[in-house]
C-alpha cells in the first residue's frame, strides 16, 4: 500500500506500474493538411470535423469509417470547432467571415447556413455547444487568451446568464446527458499557470474540481452513460496524451502513449470508443481509440 501512494505522488495521474492500459488507434484521415476537432453524429453514424484541406478552415461530414467525405461550409472565411445539434440535423460552428468570430448553424441536408442574430455580448464566442434538448447553448466568451467567461444563451444565441465568470480563463464547456452540469477546463485555481478540469451545476452553481496537476488538463468529454470523462494532460518533455477517470475523478489513466500526441477526445454515443485529434506524419488527423 504504501508503494503505491509513494507512486502516485510521483506520477501524478499516471497509471501504477503493472497497471498500463493502452487503446488500439485506427486513424479515419490521411490527409497532408490538418483535421481537427471531430465528433459522433447523435446516432454514430456521421462524423463533423474541421480542416484547412482547401486552403482555409471549413467545416467537413464523413462517415463513422472515415469514408464519403462532403464538404459543408464554402467561403473565404474560417468556419472553425463544429458540434451538433442533438437532433442531428444541423451543426453548430464559429465563423469570422464578419470580421470577429460569431456562431452559425448549418443543415447537413441542405447546407443552408443561418447566423445566431441575437448576440448581445462583448468579446468572441468560442468551443458553443448545444444543451441535450438543443434548447440552450454553453460557450466561453473571449476576451483574450488568459481571461474568458462560460455563459448560457438561448437557441438563437440571446445571453440568458453567466455560468462561470472569474479573471482567468474558462474554456470548452461540455454538457451532461440530462443537461444538467457541464465541464469546462480554468485555470481558476492555479494563477492562471496551468489549466484543470471542472464539473460546474448549472442549477446549484456548485464546482467540483476534477484534476491537479503541475501541467495542464483540458478538452474534457462525458463518456455516453456520464460515468467517465476523457480528457487530454500534457506530458514533461513531450506532447499531450489522453487519460480517463471516473466522473467523481478518481481512478485516473492514461490509455495513449504516443511521442507525437493526441487531443481532442469525443465519446461515441453509445459504444465504448473515442475519436480523437492525432498529430501523424507532420499533420493532424482524425482517429479512433478503442479499448
Amino acid at each position: 500500500m504504501l508503494r503505491k501512494i509513494f507512486l502516485t505522488l510521483i506520477f501524478g495521474p499516471c497509471l501504477l506500474i503493472g497497471q498500463k492500459e493502452q487503446w488500439k488507434e485506427t486513424c479515419l484521415t490521411d490527409s497532408s493538411t490538418d483535421d481537427r476537432y471531430a465528433s459522433y453524429s447523435p446516432d454514430g453514424k456521421l462524423i463533423v470535423f474541421e480542416s484547412n484541406r482547401d486552403g482555409n478552415w471549413e467545416i467537413y461530414l464523413m462517415d463513422s469509417v472515415g469514408q464519403k467525405i462532403q464538404r459543408l461550409t464554402n467561403n473565404h472565411a474560417d468556419d472553425r470547432r463544429p458540434t451538433w445539434h442533438p437532433n442531428g440535423k444541423k451543426v453548430l460552428f464559429e465563423s469570422n467571415r464578419s470580421g470577429v468570430n460569431q456562431l452559425y448553424t448549418v443543415k447537413i441536408t441542405s447546407g443552408k447556413e443561418q447566423i445566431l442574430k441575437a448576440q448581445s455580448f462583448s468579446g468572441e464566442p468560442i468551443f458553443a455547444a448545444f444543451s441535450p434538448n438543443g434548447k440552450n447553448i454553453a460557450v466561453s466568451i473571449q476576451d483574450s487568451e488568459q481571461q474568458s467567461t462560460i455563459v448560457l444563451l438561448d437557441k438563437k444565441g440571446k445571453l440568458i446568464k453567466e455560468l462561470v465568470q472569474n479573471k482567468h480563463r474558462n474554456f470548452y464547456p461540455k454538457w451532461s446527458k440530462k443537461g444538467r452540469e457541464i465541464l469546462f477546463f480554468s485555470r481558476k485555481d492555479t494563477n492562471n499557470e496551468d489549466d484543470e478540469i471542472y464539473r460546474f451545476h448549472i442549477k446549484t452553481g456548485l464546482f467540483k474540481r476534477l484534476t491537479e496537476w503541475p501541467k495542464h488538463n483540458f478538452c474534457p468529454s462525458w463518456s455516453a452513460d456520464n460515468n467517465q470523462i476523457a480528457y487530454v494532460t500534457s506530458m514533461e518533455g513531450t506532447r499531450p496524451e489522453i487519460y480517463i477517470m471516473h466522473a467523481d475523478g478518481s481512478n485516473k489513466r492514461r490509455i495513449t502513449f504516443n511521442e507525437n500526441g493526441e487531443t481532442l477526445p469525443n465519446w461515441h454515443p453509445t459504444e465504448n470508443k473515442l475519436l480523437i485529434t492525432a498529430y501523424r506524419n507532420g499533420n493532424f488527423q482524425i482517429c479512433v481509440l478503442t479499448p
